[in-house]
């Protein structure tokens, strides 16, 4: 089955679909495709803070497309999946599986779309108040995409590293003195030994750990977005614009065929992701090719 991640742009042009127009089309072949079991499209996790500002109408045509074609499943954030990719170095039998279930109903449920949509938007103020307040370091104007990745493989790797041997000292540590507080909080939840963040410790320092596909097109992302701002192409950053980056990396890693807006697809052939992954990365812009790339999956 031929799995497509659908970003909040193509959900609602899916879910909103005007009688007669392609996206209607797209909508019912991409229907159709799922009940013969030949395409799966699983919801982003981020599709429910992201549905919460819409009318109740419009979270609920979007939660009934999604069901339509993934009766209730959602792909995990790049959080879930990267805990459980770093997990997997420790043990090779662990399994990774992208998907949950999400109940039935949440785009009926005002008071917890509010609730959601006041977190999203003091999540989203943090980031802005994060991006405005970050500074690069001299020269790095002169650097290569491909250079600004290394510098944030590099700095990423070194964190985790030092978070690493300082759980092996003491696994008491408190989460809030851990840099990478969150990915040391969900490796903890699933019983990390000193043992294991021994072992991954030697995973991070001969780069494997960088080279986990979701960490590594977050990465690959977040290099072309810091280019693009020291260079202008893109200086009105916005707390979205990090989503997009996570979101992508999630898809790329995923899918098959991930749909989402113009400037994120052209982020992602500029960024040269078909060096790494055959994931085709189409824009809404482009729904002739939507509609043969689901008419092949016939």
């Amino acid at each position: 089955m031929v799995t497509v991640y659908l970003d909040q742009c193509a959900a609602s042009y899916l879910a909103k679909a005007e009688a007669g127009s392609e996206w209607e089309l797209i909508r019912d072949k991409l229907t159709v495709a799922f009940s013969a079991g030949r395409i799966f499209c699983p919801m982003p996790t981020e599709t429910l803070v992201e549905s919460s500002p819409c009318e109740t109408q419009v979270r609920i045509a979007i939660e009934d497309f999604f069901r339509s074609v993934s009766n209730g499943e959602r792909f995990f954030d790049i959080w879930d999946l990267l805990i459980d990719e770093t997990l997997h170095l420790a043990r090779p039998d662990y399994v990774i599986y992208p998907f949950g279930a999400i109940g039935a109903g949440w785009g009926r449920l005002d008071e917890e779309a509010r609730i959601a949509r006041e977190s999203h938007t003091v999540s989203r103020e943090k980031m802005r108040q994060r991006i405005e307040a970050h500074t690069y370091a001299p020269g790095a104007a002169n650097k290569s995409p491909e250079e600004i990745f290394q510098s944030g493989a590099k700095n990423r790797s070194l964190m985790f590293l030092h978070d690493l041997k300082k759980f092996e000292a003491d696994p008491t540590t408190p989460v809030s003195d851990y840099e990478l507080g969150w990915l040391m909080k969900g490796l903890m939840r699933h019983g990390l030994t000193t043992v294991e963040a021994s072992q991954i410790a030697e995973d991070v320092r001969f780069h494997r750990w960088e080279r986990i596909a979701v960490n590594k097109f977050d990465l690959l992302l977040g290099s072309r977005w810091d280019h693009d701002q020291l260079h202008g192409q893109r200086p009105n950053y916005q707390a979205n614009d990090e989503i997009d980056r996570w979101r992508s990396a999630v898809a790329l890693c995923y899918s098959d065929l991930y749909v989402t807006d113009g400037y994120t697809a052209d982020l992602c052939r500029r960024a040269r992701v078909a060096d790494h992954t055959s994931t085709l990365v189409y824009s809404t812009r482009q729904t002739h090719e939507i509609l043969q790339f689901i008419e092949g999956c016939s």
